[in-house]
């Protein structure tokens, strides 16, 4: 059954985890089977590509030239625009948003390079910026080590800034202490398995919470 499309009653979804977990080729394939059930859904990442503060990122990060202070900044900045031009306006139509990582991923990462504790970070989105909470968190839990792996197997080279291995091995850990301790309502998805597992994991999730809002 199709969702309400009242305004105002969209709902969010997040997919979060390391480098390699997948999250892109979840978040695409989701985005194709809820259309396929005949929702209205879109899907959106971070950093944008359209603020000028996510070019930067995307311009600058890979190349290892922000500070992690400036990359905090950034993040939270595009972020900001990303809620004001295409996360708030998207809910607000009633559309179902699929986001490829969110203010949860400046926590994990941003925690590990500024020593910012990841709570502190989190808080700063949702007061500085009211940053919407997701109706799931998804963190598609890989180990260091697997996602350094798949990342090498689709490019030649890493990310300076992120795809160090001592780095996601305290990322994955930020994460798996996100969704023990924070109020947000985080499912644990274990990307271990095959993408063609993970895939109807997720979207069998997301059908279940629109189906009890209904």
């Amino acid at each position: 059954m199709k969702k309400d499309t009242t305004p105002g009653k969209g709902f969010l979804f997040v997919l979060e985890g390391v480098d390699g977990a997948g999250k892109t080729v979840v978040c695409k394939s989701v985005l194709q089977l809820l259309r396929n059930d005949h929702y209205d859904a879109i899907m959106l990442r971070e950093p944008t590509n359209e603020s000028k503060w996510g070019k930067e990122i995307r311009a600058r990060s890979p190349k290892g030239e922000l500070t992690p202070q400036e990359e905090l900044e950034l993040f939270i900045r595009d972020r900001e625009w990303n809620i004001q031009n295409r996360i708030g306006p998207a809910l607000a139509a009633g559309n179902i948003v699929l986001m490829d990582r969110y203010f949860f991923a400046t926590g994990a990462y941003q925690t590990v390079s500024t020593g910012i504790p990841w709570q502190d970070i989190l808080q700063r989105n949702r007061d500085e910026i009211h940053a919407p909470e997701p109706d799931v968190i998804f963190i598609l839990d890989l180990d260091a080590e697997a996602g350094i792996e798949r990342i090498l197997a689709g490019r030649d080279s890493l990310n300076e800034q992120f795809e160090k291995i001592d780095r996601l091995v305290k990322v994955r850990r930020a994460y798996l202490e996100m969704a023990a301790q924070d109020f947000g309502n985080y499912v644990l998805v274990d990307a271990s398995l095959p993408l063609d597992e993970v895939i109807p994991l997720v979207h069998q999730e997301i059908l279940r919470v629109l189906r009890a809002a209904v």
